[in-house]
């Protein structure tokens, strides 16, 4: 089940895999909000949470694909079981970085082998001119068997492993170690709940079944932006406006609306529920006929 976690009545997804989920495999894009952990002082580029519209949390949990948590209540503590997961990962990720530290340090020794055995050579050579002073005392010293003397103290060096105090821990967005069962349940959602709400609702599952990506539409004047494929992909076709179906609109807002549209390059919706309770679509576009 994808977890999506309510807070101030917004729903949260923190799990980086759901995120995931819910756009491959269900077509919800969602939005990021927080900061990006390696830029914190910038707002281009957001990182996880992922938060959901109203609409698309109802569509998920209608789907029967999600689980509401409610984090405006305190976590319950946690069951024996939870702790010794948490303590048998630790463990898991203490042995191996430990495995990783030694292969690199290996690694990083053999790469610099030459370097590290000159450097050896050098220092026993200073120390033996240091201690004979005669020159026919220095031309005596044997270079070669210094050389093979710093290569086999480089093959026999020891490398201590990291210490378990110095290991390196991940701060998850969501926790990995606590059940479902241990956290509350978010029992009252309750969208959509008044007309506007349920129009809104029925238009943006209706475009979702027809195979659309959606999106908020309010950076144009909508409710919503309507995709044919992924919005990574792709431009929005549409810009979907609900009102109400006998809702009376001026000559000026109509051509202000489809001028909009022109000049964005996207098709204006408007959407209503007529008499029947039917889903009613209406499109405008500028032809630019005078």
């Amino acid at each position: 089940m994808i977890e999506i976690h309510i807070k101030n009545k917004k729903a949260y997804i923190w799990n980086s895999k759901d995120a995931c989920t819910i756009r491959e495999e269900y077509r919800i894009i969602g939005n990021l909000v927080g900061s990006h952990p390696k830029a914190p002082r910038q707002n281009y580029q957001l990182h996880l949470p992922l938060q959901l519209l109203p609409e698309e949390t109802t569509l998920l949990v209608e789907k029967g694909v999600a689980i509401l948590f409610n984090d405006d209540k305190p976590m319950l503590p946690p069951i024996e079981e939870d702790v010794q997961k948490f303590h048998e990962s630790r463990k898991r990720s203490y042995e191996a970085q430990k495995e990783l530290q030694l292969e690199n340090r290996k690694m990083e020794i053999q790469n610099r082998k030459w370097e590290i055995i000159e450097g050896k050579k050098a220092k026993r050579m200073k120390k033996l001119k240091s201690e004979n002073s005669t020159m026919a005392e220095d031309a005596a010293i044997d270079e070669a068997a210094l050389e093979a003397e710093a290569e086999r103290e480089v093959e026999s060096m020891e490398i201590t492993p990291i210490p378990q105090s110095s290991m390196q821990v991940q701060i998850f967005t969501g926790t990995p170690y606590v059940s479902e069962s241990n956290r509350p349940l978010y029992s009252n959602w309750g969208f959509p709940s008044t007309h506007s709400e349920l129009l809104r609702y029925r238009v943006f599952k209706d475009l979702w079944e027809q195979g659309h990506f959606l999106t908020a539409g309010g950076k144009f004047g909508g409710d919503f932006l309507v995709y044919p494929g992924d919005v990574a992909v792709f431009h929005s076709f549409y810009i979907v406006k609900c009102l109400p179906y006998k809702q009376k609109m001026s000559a000026l807002d109509v051509v202000a609306m489809a001028r909009l549209g022109s000049n964005v390059k996207k098709t204006v919706v408007l959407c209503s529920i007529d008499d029947n309770d039917q889903l009613c679509y209406t499109s405008l576009k500028w032809t630019g006929i005078s």
